[in-house]
């Protein structure tokens, strides 16, 4: 495996580390391997460790090459989805030199960060963000999204520290609804995978609900696990994220082999 380490802004503030594996020459589809792009929780007050390296480990396991984005963080929208967006665009830009298909391409986000891969999947099109990064739309759109316990809505069951940082000063109903990616889910949505603890009491199950819902408004194709127990945070469930032993390679941790097989349809692997 290759670890390499690129800068998004000028202060060095915002990177991606790009754990990049070998290829193997008699296994053809790991000359251009797909890849996940980790958008780890915090908040949107810091990058949390135990919800990027141990969950893109997981990936890697199944042959994905992996990308740890750590984004900018305390500061409103957009300040974290231009670092998302033009990482991808980088990301996709430099596709041969990482050893991956550039059209198998999904965001794997926890918690705030599950809302920042969610941005991705429903503002990919936003004029926007295009003109800021200079590119063209599908340049910066992920193929798949999977959210873990994210979150979702400013109007349902927001999570207030969150919105707080995204919104500013300008807390206004238009603001909330115009970050509440429910509101943001179209036909183009690329497909979404979802999973939650129903008795979450950081981050609500209604906020995965609702974008579920919208994804079935919209046609878009949904998966949703909703595990009866489990505290916030869980990451991929095991010893390495180091939350809550009580929780370690329990039911909850399933979620990592269904979204791995959700992707293998839906990046026609």
């Amino acid at each position: 495996m290759t670890i390499k380490t690129f800068f998004l802004n000028n202060e060095r503030t915002a990177y991606v580390r790009a754990f990049i594996l070998s290829r193997i020459e008699e296994v053809p589809w790991t000359h251009k391997r797909p890849a996940v792009v980790v958008f780890p929780g915090g908040g949107y007050e810091r990058c949390s460790a135990r919800e990027a390296e141990p969950i893109a480990m997981r990936y890697i396991a199944e042959g994905y090459n992996a990308f740890i984005l750590n984004y900018t963080c305390g500061k409103k929208y957009p300040a974290a989805f231009t670092n998302a967006a033009y990482a991808m665009f980088k990301i996709k830009a430099r596709a041969e030199e990482f050893g991956i298909d550039k059209e198998k391409i999904a965001v794997v986000g926890a918690s705030a960060g599950g809302h920042l891969a969610g941005c991705l999947a429903t503002m990919w099109s936003d004029t926007g963000i295009v003109r800021v990064i200079g590119c063209e739309p599908e340049d910066i759109r992920p193929a798949a999204a999977v959210l873990c316990y994210p979150v979702i809505s400013g109007v349902t069951s927001p999570h207030k520290s969150s919105f707080s940082i995204l919104t500013g000063d300008d807390a206004s109903g238009a603001n909330l609804s115009r970050l509440s990616l429910e509101n943001r889910v179209t036909p183009k949505t690329p497909p979404i995978f979802l999973w939650c603890t129903a008795d979450d009491d950081s981050v609500s199950a209604h906020n995965s609900i609702v974008m579920a819902k919208a994804c079935v408004s919209n046609s878009v194709p949904v998966e949703l696990h909703m595990y009866d127990s489990g505290p916030h945070g869980l990451s991929d469930c095991s010893k390495a994220s180091g939350y809550d032993e009580r929780y370690y390679d329990t039911h909850c941790g399933g979620w990592v082999n269904l979204s791995v097989r959700f992707l293998a349809k839906y990046l026609n692997l």
